[in-house]
């Protein structure tokens, strides 16, 4: 990637990048893994996924992972970004000294996207972005609008049988750290919503900043909750199943699990568990199956790493998942 005239140089160079892989693997949860061997080209492809803490990023590295391992000529540096924008900064210079040939960037802070996608232009090296986008990469994910609306509809179809269609407060946990496309996933909840049980008054709906987890999820509604005391039909959409868990709990440790009713985008192991359970206020999750990310984004990149175009977004798959046919997608163990 870099030139240099000294042979010496060079190599100091890289003893360098070695020691500061080593430095990351321990520091930063970073990691490793060569394919198999095989013919012809090969292309070392560096992928930092957003955490390692929740499922959902879980299953994209093992899918990641997996996809690279059977194209058989992808060498795979992984990294941790830890939901952080620095960390995720630092990530992409220790990318850059280990000489990646193609990025996959899984990275949640909007406002570090523009600095880290400057690095790797400047070398030339392209980049697929994960769900979140950043200028200059191709965008694979979620198809947010789409799938936003899958889970909305839903929830309006159960309550209009359940609820006689009924919504007294409309609860978004929402994420909007990471820009206008998870905010589609939103909109397109609510959207959905009101296509089935009509126009929700913004005086009805409380916008919570869930920050992605659990723990601030179940924080907020509780808080939104004492301050709806008289409210028995309240709706609730989320940007992910993790978020969704927690306004259950928040609901659950107050005694008012049956006054919600909750969908989500993600269809991950905890929510589709939360799904099956018999008395839960979860309607349902839009599945986006991580685990076979990677199915699409290695070949994708393989193909920009040789020099040929394609789409500047493609999207994963989607299905609203509910206790009719979450099985037949994910069959239970």
């Amino acid at each position: 990637m870099f030139r240099y005239r000294s042979r010496a140089l060079g190599v100091c160079i890289a003893l360098l990048g070695l020691v500061l892989s080593i430095s990351c693997n321990r520091g930063n949860s970073s990691s490793s893994s060569a394919t198999t061997q095989s013919s012809g080209t090969r292309y070392k492809v560096g992928f930092a996924n957003i955490a390692e803490d929740f499922p959902f990023a879980v299953r994209v590295r093992e899918g990641i992972e997996r996809a690279a391992k059977e194209a058989g000529n992808i060498d795979l540096v992984v990294m941790n970004n830890r939901m952080d924008g620095q960390t995720a900064l630092a990530n992409a210079d220790n990318m850059l000294v280990q000489g990646v040939q193609g990025v996959i960037e899984f990275q949640t802070d909007e406002q570090f996207g523009k600095a880290i996608m400057e690095k790797f232009n400047a070398e030339k090296i392209p980049v697929i972005a994960i769900d979140i986008p950043m200028e200059g990469a191709t965008f694979f994910g979620v198809n947010n609008t789409q799938a936003g609306n899958m889970a909305g509809e839903g929830l309006g179809n159960w309550i209009k049988k359940n609820w006689n269609g009924q919504v007294d407060a409309l609860i978004m946990l929402e994420l909007p750290q990471s820009g206008p496309v998870p905010a589609a996933r939103m909109k397109g909840q609510r959207d959905g919503l009101e296509s089935v049980v009509g126009k929700i008054d913004d005086s009805k709906v409380k916008h919570l900043d869930s920050k992605n987890t659990l723990e601030e999820a179940n924080r907020l509604v509780k808080d939104a909750l004492s301050t709806l005391p008289n409210a028995h039909h309240i709706a609730v959409v989320c940007i992910n199943d993790d978020t969704a868990l927690g306004s259950i709990a928040a609901a659950e440790s107050l005694g008012r699990k049956k006054d919600i009713a909750v969908v989500a985008v993600d269809g991950s192991d905890r929510g589709r568990e939360e799904i099956r359970k018999a008395d839960t206020p979860m309607v349902g999750t839009t599945a986006s199956f991580p685990e076979k990310y990677g199915d699409k984004i290695i070949p994708a990149l393989v193909k920009r790493m040789k020099g040929e175009t394609i789409p500047d977004k493609f999207y994963t798959d989607h299905v609203f998942l509910t206790k009719d046919n979450v099985d037949k997608y994910y069959p239970a163990k």
